[in-house]
């Protein structure tokens, strides 16, 4: 092989090499930073979340983002870090303990939390909104109580709003909501005792933004 069909040949290469480069992997995490403000809990709470349900289209590693009215997209390189189950649990188990591990004088004090998590939706646009709606089922009791000391809550919650560009800002959207989810249910579990046997729902909005419809 002469010198120039030798130089083409590698410039091939080159460029063959060049063109099958895959793009990076990112991976992104529901769980927030480490509060460093904060100081170490004292309190011996023991909290159990179990995701008992998520729709099936998220049972997988990539993230998904709406992008029509019928469409969604599958990102193949921005992939969550664990199993969207996992990620949930630990984020909202993560938001409870920072929050009931630094209360006092709960109403009623409790040791033990036991949280069913129902997703319904967890949906999002680029730029435009994330949906997050779940129901949730707590039993909180305290230390050596016998089941008729134990208290029950059953609630529903529903979060759309505005979020930034990028994945990084459709996730961090994801965190918003699931902090408020955990605001919501403290507040739940801390109501007066004559709240135990109503249901209770919340709800944000955001006024700047969100999805525009309760249709999802």
């Amino acid at each position: 092989m002469n010198g120039y069909h030798l130089r083409f040949a590698l410039a091939w290469l080159v460029s063959v090499g060049v063109g099958c480069t895959s793009a990076p992997v990112r991976y992104y995490t529901l769980t927030p930073p480490p509060d460093k403000t904060l100081p170490a809990s004292e309190t011996t709470l023991a909290i159990d979340v179990r995701v008992v349900h998520t729709p099936q289209q998220l049972k997988r590693s990539e993230l998904m983002v709406r992008t029509g009215p019928t469409e969604v997209t599958l990102l193949e390189n921005e992939r969550w870090v664990s199993p969207v189950n996992d990620e949930i649990k630990d984020a909202v188990r993560l938001q409870l303990q920072r929050r009931l591990g630094r209360m006092t004088g709960l109403r009623p004090a409790f040791t033990r939390l036991t949280l069913d998590i129902d997703v319904q939706h967890l949906e999002a646009e680029l730029g435009r909104y994330a949906l997050f709606e779940a129901s949730w089922s707590a039993t909180s009791s305290a230390a050596g109580q016998r089941s008729n000391g134990t208290r029950a809550t059953t609630c529903t919650f529903h979060a759309d709003e505005k979020i930034h560009t990028g994945y990084a800002g459709m996730v961090e959207g994801y965190q918003r909501e699931i902090a408020a989810l955990a605001d919501a249910i403290v507040a739940a579990l801390t109501s007066p005792a004559s709240d135990i046997d109503a249901p209770c729902q919340k709800s944000i909005e955001d006024s700047a933004g969100g999805s525009g419809s309760n249709d999802h």
